[in-house]
This record gives structure tokens, C-alpha cells and sequence, in this order.
């Protein structure tokens, strides 16, 4: 079967949760021997163009460079490849590229959705925006399978259509292979000790409210820990540009850009407590992340976060400052007890497990054939 996968930046090590889900899961379903994965994608995301990954083709498509317009525009020229090249399935993923699921379906091409998350309810997004958002979730409604990462997605699609089932993101436990000299070259590189700081991972938009966890670490007053932020802003803004020129005036504060692989890996896992402040989120692969790393974990109490089901002192009132602040305290002095990190780790092993995601995935796709 040939599958196209579609609203993906690019993969792999791109930022953002669409484009890692993206990375785990093709890197798994191209070891199937009837599965021929081709992913489209912008190329403004690589130093280089890759022809060929984990057998895995690409087709790269320029687009805008554009927060409002590259991936509207990228969804139609990926849209119309799609309808020439007629694969069996054209995998959408996220609603920013949904708008043209029903010309697609014209071409008896048959459709599936990752529905990740509601985009239209993030504050990054203008009025004109978050109408073009909804109007993208309409048309993803006619898509021949849904798949929702949360129960909360789920139950909000099942009001619409009954072509949904949940199959949550996952998280790789099986880390890279690392050597203490590696480790330790990259805490170096950011003045870093073992145990020594607060971490935080992830795009520098509204919905991840650093803002929240810079005051309340400067509230903190603390010289013994540092707080580390790694990621960036797709599309520099003025959210982002105020994000940075406030980071500026604060000791202690440290700016990494965009990070993966075994230098990411090495924060996470040299990092006292992991901070996801969010406003909104989808089913948050970075918080799983952090769980998979066994290290102290702390995120707002949104419903995304809260579906993970962590222990009530991994959570504060969002939007808190105070809250956040002393609940940064108290996971830096104190140590989670043993029986619940296992039993974290056990409830992602479980839960979160890429094999049994991809396997179910793989299962739709099949399905899908064979209603051809």
C-alpha cells in the first residue's frame, strides 16, 4: 500500500509534536514489507534535503515562510501531488492542511486523520485564522478515518461523525545510546551540573506560557539552579522576540535553540525537575518525554496534561504563578518516592508504547485498502 503523509513540516529531528509523532511512527510502519511511506515536506526545515530515511521518500514542496500562510499554501500544492500520484492513503495530520480533504476524497484516495489538537482555541492565532481553522476541521470530518489522541478529542468528534477511535501519541523508552564523555561534553557546553536545573523543551508560541515558568523562577531567587529552555519559535514574532529580550535580564536563565538527538536526550536526562506550563496542548509528547527520562515532572492542570494521569504534586494550577512557584520548590527539594516513578514508567510502557501505536495504525490502514 502507498501511503502520503501530509501536514508534517518535515522529518526527522524537525521541531514540534506533529513532526516527531511523525518521525516514531513512519520509522516503524516503513519496516513493513507492503508499505511504501512518502512524506511531504517543506524544505525551509532542513540544512539539507534528505532523498531517503529509514525508507522513508520525501517530496519536498515550497511554501510561504509564513506563520498565517505556509502551511495553507503547503496544503494545497501537497493536496493536488497527492490527487496526481494517487496513493491508496493520503495521511493528514493536524488540522492546518484539512481544508482540502474533500478534493482529495474526489480522487477515490482514501483519507485518514491524526486529529491532534483543536488550533482554533490557541492565542497565537488572529480572528481571520481561527475561522480558516474551523473551517479546516469541518472539511476533516469527511475524512474515511479519524484518529483522536485524547478522550476528550474523541468524545468532541464522536458529536460530529462515528468514524473516530483513540490511539494516543507515544514516547520512545529505549533512549540513544550515550557515553558519560558525550553527556558530559554537552552539559559543559551550557555550564550545567548533573541535578543542577530546570528544563523546559518546546516551540516558543503563547499556548506554552513560558512566560509563566521565567517568573516564577525569577520569583524564586535561586542561585543554585539554573533554567535551561530549549526550542524556539518557528516563525520569530513579537511573542517570541519578548520572550528572549526578557531572558536577557535574568541570571541563570539559558537559551539552547532548537536541540535533538543526543544533545536533547542529555538535558533531559541530567535535568532536576521538567516545567510544562501550557495553555493548551494535545495529548503532550514532551511531558511523556520527560516521564520516560525518570526525572521530577511538573505540568499546568489542563485537561491534556491531566490525562496522563500523573501524581497530584506533578501538577499546578495553570496560570498560577505562585502556585507554580511553589510547587518548582518543593519538587527541587524534595524527591518523588520511588514506587511512583515506577509506576510511571510502567504506566508508559503500557499506555504509550510506539510498537502496539503503530500496529493499530498500520491495522486502519489496512482496513481502509481493503474498502477500496
Amino acid at each position: 500500500m502507498k501511503v502520503f503523509v501530509i501536514g508534517a513540516r518535515g522529518f526527522p529531528h524537525v521541531q514540534g509534536g506533529i513532526e516527531k509523532y511523525c518521525e516514531e511512527l513512519y520509522s516503524r510502519l516503513a519496516k513493513k514489507n507492503n508499505v511504501d511511506i512518502t512524506g511531504l515536506v517543506i524544505p525551509n526545515y532542513y540544512k539539507k534535503n534528505v532523498e531517503n530515511w529509514e525508507g522513508i521518500k520525501f517530496i519536498y514542496i515550497r511554501s510561504l515562510k509564513s506563520k498565517n500562510y505556509e502551511k495553507i499554501l503547503y496544503g494545497l500544492l501537497a493536496s493536488l501531488i497527492t490527487i496526481i500520484k494517487k496513493p491508496d492513503i493520503a495521511h493528514f495530520h493536524g488540522l492546518s492542511c484539512c481544508l482540502y480533504i474533500p478534493l482529495v476524497k474526489l480522487f477515490n484516495i482514501k483519507v485518514i486523520l491524526t486529529f491532534q489538537s483543536r488550533d482554533y482555541l490557541y492565542p497565537k492565532w488572529g480572528k481571520i485564522a481561527k475561522y480558516v481553522w474551523r473551517l479546516s476541521e469541518k472539511a476533516a470530518l469527511k475524512s474515511d478515518q479519524i484518529i483522536a489522541v485524547s478522550h476528550a478529542h474523541m468524545e468532541y468528534i464522536k458529536n460530529y461523525t462515528n468514524k473516530v477511535v483513540r490511539i494516543p501519541n507515544g514516547v520512545e523508552i529505549n533512549h540513544l545510546d550515550i557515553s558519560n564523555n558525550e553527556e558530559g561534553y554537552f552539559l559543559r557546553k551550557y555550564g550545567l551540573e548533573k541535578q543542577g536545573y530546570i528544563f523546559f523543551a518546546g516551540r516558543f508560541t503563547p499556548e506554552k506560557a513560558i512566560e509563566d515558568l521565567v517568573t516564577a523562577y525569577e520569583q524564586l531567587g535561586t542561585d543554585k539552579w539554573k533554567l535551561v529552555l530549549a526550542g524556539d519559535a518557528d516563525h520569530e514574532d513579537s511573542y517570541s522576540r519578548k520572550i528572549k529580550n526578557r531572558i536577557q535580564r535574568i541570571k541563570n536563565i539559558i537559551l539552547t535553540g532548537f536541540i535533538t538527538g543526543k544533545e536533547l536526550q542529555a538535558l533531559f536526562a541530567n535535568a532536576k525537575l521538567f516545567v510544562l506550563p501550557s495553555k493548551f496542548e494535545g495529548l503532550p509528547h514532551v511531558l511523556l518525554e520527560a516521564v520516560s527520562f525518570n526525572i521530577e515532572v511538573l505540568a499546568s492542570n489542563i485537561e491534556a496534561n491531566l490525562q496522563i494521569n500523573l501524581d497530584k504534586d506533578s501538577y499546578f494550577e495553570q496560570g498560577n504563578i505562585e502556585d507554580l512557584k511553589q510547587k518548582v520548590r518543593f519538587l527541587l527539594e524534595n524527591e518523588t518516592p520511588n514506587e511512583v516513578k515506577l509506576r510511571r514508567m510502567e504506566m508508559i510502557r503500557k499506555e504509550y508504547n510506539w510498537e502496539t501505536i503503530s500496529e493499530k495504525i498500520y491495522g486502519l490502514y489496512e482496513t481502509l485498502c481493503q474498502d477500496r
